[in-house]
């Protein structure tokens, strides 16, 4: 059922009241449920919410604004599909429209791995949406032609894909200044509950990212920090992404390539990338690219993956702390691990309909059970609540 505007009358003039809408979190999966809202509400003509976005640290300091965004599905269930398709579309759109203003990019590349059974998971993950999916052949993996430095005496496999990147570099403000352009207001304030915004609007989306479960108060436990770490460097003849087993890459961006990573789950230290970080990165990438060693690095970073065993977009109705105890609604949007690029926009269609009340058919059958309620709050959620 749609939820239709409130209708006030006003002098005697019928007037509409929007819809209030909160959404906590500035990152790539706050600014995609904006957007996502907005677009619906454009399609389905019904009257855009006033949309107000709530975050307590700059853009600078947040995990989304040091990310490449390479489309690239971690796992492969039907919801993941379905949240991955949509963000490629908008992507694919975005590319045709402003290409690089943007901060998407379309790029192809590699990925390599001694497990075959790993690389055939991407294809029943992915290998249908994006562009010119297929396996590398023995001569580009190990002939005299070939771009990768691998022994002959390896059982590596490859395969070779086209898609797009999103730089939240130039990606998230771009999304900000269109969301600013249709009315959408921006508040540095630390939000402490969603209950304290429940007197002042009508829905509240939760896409805090890594604290999104502390701030729902009932997921705390089903979050995992998962540090990694990326270094930008000077390469302008690197045009193409390059995996090794999913942690040692390179992904080309419009004017630098990341270089990365490490994949520590649950690590909440050190919060700075370590002269033994840039070691083992740099010394495992160099085996593939020994271009490498004269790259020069312009900066590095450490963040913290959202680590969550599935995305959590949920709609819940809750009591607002104030006198009258007053009902709003929450939607949750988090947990997408290393994948917020990727699923972001997908994930953002299916919070959209939550707020708006649209209807859910395309995700019946493929929505996965809820992860049992944990609210216990580790230790890592007070070294990293900065």
């Amino acid at each position: 059922m749609v939820r239709l505007p409130l209708l006030l009358l006003l002098g005697g003039i019928l007037a509409v009241s929007s819809l209030r809408v909160a959404i906590v979190g500035e990152g790539v999966i706050g600014l995609s449920t904006a957007t996502a809202i907005l677009d619906l509400t454009e399609k389905e003509n019904i009257t855009a919410p006033d949309i107000q976005i709530f975050h307590h640290k700059p853009f600078e300091k947040i995990l989304s604004r040091h990310i490449a965004g390479l489309f690239r599905i971690d796992s492969g269930s039907e919801i993941n599909k379905k949240y991955g398709y949509d963000t490629f579309e908008k992507l694919a759109t975005l590319w045709r429209e402003y290409g690089g203003l943007s901060g998407v990019q379309l790029v192809s590349g590699h990925i390599l791995s001694d497990s075959k059974a790993k690389l055939d998971s991407q294809r029943v993950s992915y290998g249908n949406l994006v562009y010119n999916y297929r396996d590398l052949t023995e001569t580009e993996l190990f002939g005299p032609t070939s771009l990768f430095d691998l022994p002959r005496n390896t059982t590596t496999h490859g395969i070779h894909y086209t898609a797009y990147t999103s730089e939240g570099l130039r990606f998230c403000p771009f999304l900000k200044k269109e969301l600013m352009a249709k009315g959408v207001r921006f508040t540095q304030r630390r939000i402490e509950s969603l209950e304290e915004l429940g007197s002042e609007f009508d829905v509240v989306v939760n896409a805090a990212g890594l604290f999104g479960g502390v701030l729902a108060g009932d997921d705390a436990g089903n979050m995992t920090p998962v540090r990694g770490v990326l270094i930008r460097v000077d390469a302008p003849w690197h045009k193409h992404f390059l995996y090794r087993d999913f942690s040692t890459i390179t992904i080309p961006v419009i004017d630098s390539v990341y270089m990365g990573t490490v994949k520590q789950e649950g690590a909440y230290g050190p919060n700075n990338v370590t002269f033994d970080d840039i070691q083992d990165v740099t010394s495992r990438y160099v085996q593939l690219q020994p271009s490498f060693k004269r790259v020069h690095m312009l900066s590095s970073f450490v963040g913290y993956r959202p680590g969550r065993k599935q995305v959590r977009v949920e709609k819940q109705v809750r009591e607002a702390y104030d006198k009258r105890a007053r009902k709003f609604t929450v939607v949750h949007n988090y947990g997408h691990g290393g994948n917020g690029f990727t699923l972001g926009y997908g994930s953002a269609l299916h919070a959209a309909r939550l707020v708006l009340d649209l209807p859910l058919d395309e995700y019946e059958g493929i929505l996965p059970e809820p992860l049992p309620t944990n609210s216990t709050v580790a230790d890592w959620v007070h070294v990293l609540d900065d």
